[in-house]
């Protein structure tokens, strides 16, 4: 486990400061990526608690970063959507570090239909997303999640759900005066170059971010 609660060092590259911030664990080169550019900026999971976040309108949280250290920053990350702030929560969450992020579970799965996507209630995430294109990548299921997500919030609207028994995969829900979306699967911007619909999620995603 890497080592947290270290302030940034002078060798660390500065932070840019834009209206989605990418929560990685070191740096990724976002530059130029289709529907990123300059609205994103990105930032050290590390380095977060250093960040201000008074201009940032939303935060991805990468699917691999340490939920340990974001357990540690709790409040911070609760006070930004709270106050009106968007998060999107890619991967396995496994800690609680937002309230009402539920309990992923592994699915059993047996063929193609156990992990088939389907779309649920309208979000303008997956506006005009083929769920086919989700459910199958390079002929391979997948991709997308292996997973569903439990006990997620009463208020919570299930965006996508998957298998045979359209259990709930992404969800969004309120928190304050915010909002939260919970990806139980592979990072969404990983389709932003795929030659179909998926590839629409990534400026999608970031759109819906920088709205409050």
């Amino acid at each position: 486990m890497p080592q947290s609660n270290r302030p940034p060092s002078s060798t660390d590259e500065p932070t840019a400061i834009a209206a989605v911030l990418h929560v990685t664990m070191g740096t990724e080169n976002l530059a130029g990526e289709p529907g990123t550019g300059p609205r994103v900026g990105q930032v050290d999971v590390y380095n977060l608690p250093y960040v201000d976040l008074t201009t940032v309108r939303g935060l991805i949280i990468g699917g691999g970063v340490d939920q340990i250290f974001l357990e540690r920053n709790r409040d911070l990350l609760t006070g930004f959507v709270t106050r009106g702030g968007r998060v999107a929560v890619m991967g396995h969450a496994l800690t609680d570090f937002l309230p009402g992020l539920g309990v992923w579970r592994k699915l059993a799965y047996t063929g193609p239909k156990d992990l088939a996507i389907t779309l649920g209630d309208p979000h303008p995430v997956w506006d005009g997303v083929d769920p086919a294109d989700l459910s199958f990548r390079k002929g391979v299921t997948g991709f997308y999640a292996r997973g569903y997500v439990d006990k997620i919030p009463d208020d919570a609207i299930v965006t996508t759900r998957i298998g045979r028994h359209a259990l709930p995969l992404d969800f969004v829900y309120p928190l304050g005066d915010g909002q939260v979306l919970v990806h139980g699967g592979n990072d969404l911007t990983g389709w932003k170059n795929d030659p179909n619909t998926s590839a629409r999620m990534t400026p999608q995603l970031i759109d819906w971010l920088t709205q409050r």
